[in-house]
């Protein structure tokens, strides 16, 4: 007979069986923490190819001392153009990971419904402020070299171009602002409630540090480390799914 869990919220006996659900979401949590630790590193390289990118193009520019504002849009255009795509790498790393962790909530929700159908729905939620928040920092980004290039140099009106450059800004600031409102939510009612209470349905408190540590900056960055550590010591200790 198949055995999930005791009304306490612990982890079933030794020598008991648990769900096949049950393992198979702890072995999907395990791969949202490396998809995950991949994300961080593609972060990081974010900040590396803008850092290094930024120092070699002002220092390889061959721009004249009195060049117009459409030459110094065009020469920066392919930084721009990398920033972009780094955005688009890590927003897919994320997407991959959060949609593997709503996976994990779904088979756990089988188990024990009212525990991690909001955790499952709020992920969802929260893929859609990631979708919306690399849309809105890609146009975002895309526009700098087109906004300079389009830079008034002369005293007076905006420039039709130049006017509707700054409307379509304001836009993109706008989705940023509801995207991280969105963002907030997902994470906070999605991914953390949703990793605490597999940590406390396995009594395992690294994966309830993990989960809290998700949104507190700098610690964020060994969170993924913690959530992988702990599943995998949960697995562990689990007996044999039938």
């Amino acid at each position: 007979m198949s055995i999930s869990t005791s009304p306490t919220g612990m982890p079933p006996a030794t020598g008991m069986q648990v769900r096949p659900e049950e393992s198979s979401a702890l072995r999907k949590v395990i791969w949202f923490s490396i998809l995950q630790l991949a994300g961080a590193v593609a972060g990081f390289a974010v900040g590396f190819y803008v850092f290094v990118s930024i120092f070699s193009s002002l220092s390889s520019l061959s721009l004249q001392p009195n060049a117009t504002p459409a030459q110094v849009g065009a020469a920066l255009g392919p930084l721009f153009q990398g920033i972009s795509a780094i955005i688009f790498v890590t927003a897919v790393i994320q997407l991959a990971s959060v949609g593997v962790l709503t996976l994990a909530f779904r088979e756990l929700g089988k188990v024990d419904r009212d525990k991690f159908s909001i955790p499952s729905t709020l992920t969802i939620v929260q893929m859609v402020s990631i979708v919306l928040l690399s849309a809105a920092g890609i146009s975002l980004v895309s526009s700098i070299p087109n906004i300079i290039a389009q830079a008034p140099t002369t005293s007076g009106g905006l420039p039709p171009a130049f006017a509707a450059l700054l409307g379509s800004l304001f836009v993109d600031f706008a989705l940023l602002a509801v995207g991280v409102v969105v963002l907030l939510v997902g994470v906070i009612g999605g991914q953390i409630l949703g990793l605490w209470r597999v940590g406390s349905r396995y009594n395992e408190t690294v994966i309830k540090v993990g989960a809290i540590f998700t949104i507190i900056p700098l610690l964020n960055i060994v969170a993924p480390i913690l959530v992988l550590i702990g599943a995998y010591q949960v697995k562990g200790r689990l007996p044999a799914a039938r």
